[in-house]
């Protein structure tokens, strides 16, 4: 994938965006449809779409100009009210959305919802791949929560909302960030050692992989 696609900072994205998929590592059938829930600048649709060779719908509640940019199939639409038929697609993912759902008030029938409604448009037999960044990672909790306002979800409760609506889950934690440049060995090492010694409650990403 070509570094110049993502704007400005192209090394940091695909640095970030390439590492998050290598540590997803799931085993993705070419061809299949697969819905990219949330898909924001759509850099993981991007993803899905060149390296994985998936035939790649993207849905968001605003467009996003790299919807044009990477050529992708998108619908306007919210998670609570997919704009797609029941049982459509092989797998669907999403990626940082559920702690967006009701954003105010973080209801937990919101949440329930929202899952029902990827429930609804997967395939039976298909995969859900949901990841969720993690509260209490030392990393996010400063920057994303503290700083920037984002209430992530903490991972007791993202595993109590999956498995209430989900029976056969898959849960996996790992470490994936965006590093400057000059800094990029820093954070390896970092990663390296907080996925050997850390308690998965710290690690930086909660991943979910449904089988329906």
């Amino acid at each position: 994938m070509k570094d110049n696609i993502t704007g400005n900072k192209t090394f940091e994205l695909s640095q970030y965006t390439n590492d998050l998929h290598k540590k997803i590592a799931y085993n993705y059938i070419a061809g299949r449809k697969l819905l990219d829930i949330g898909c924001g600048t759509c850099v993981d649709s991007l993803m899905l779409k060149e390296k994985y060779n998936l035939n790649v719908y993207s849905t968001d509640i605003y467009k996003h100009k790299n919807v044009d940019l990477f050529n992708l199939n998108f619908k306007k639409g919210s998670i609570l009210n997919l704009p797609y038929a029941s049982n459509s697609f092989d797998y669907v993912f999403l990626h940082d959305v559920l702690h967006h759902v009701d954003e105010d008030d973080q209801s937990y029938d919101s949440h329930l919802s929202a899952l029902n409604e990827l429930k609804r448009v997967c395939k039976k037999g298909g995969t859900i791949i949901i990841l969720e960044g993690n509260r209490y990672n030392p990393l996010f909790y400063p920057h994303m929560v503290k700083m920037l306002g984002h209430n992530h979800w903490k991972q007791g409760y993202f595993k109590k909302v999956i498995t209430t609506v989900f029976d056969n889950v898959e849960f996996k934690y790992f470490e994936a960030h965006l590093y400057p440049k000059k800094f990029l060995w820093l954070g390896k090492i970092y990663e390296f050692i907080m996925e050997r010694i850390s308690p998965k409650l710290f690690l930086a990403y909660n991943m979910a992989v449904v089988k329906l």
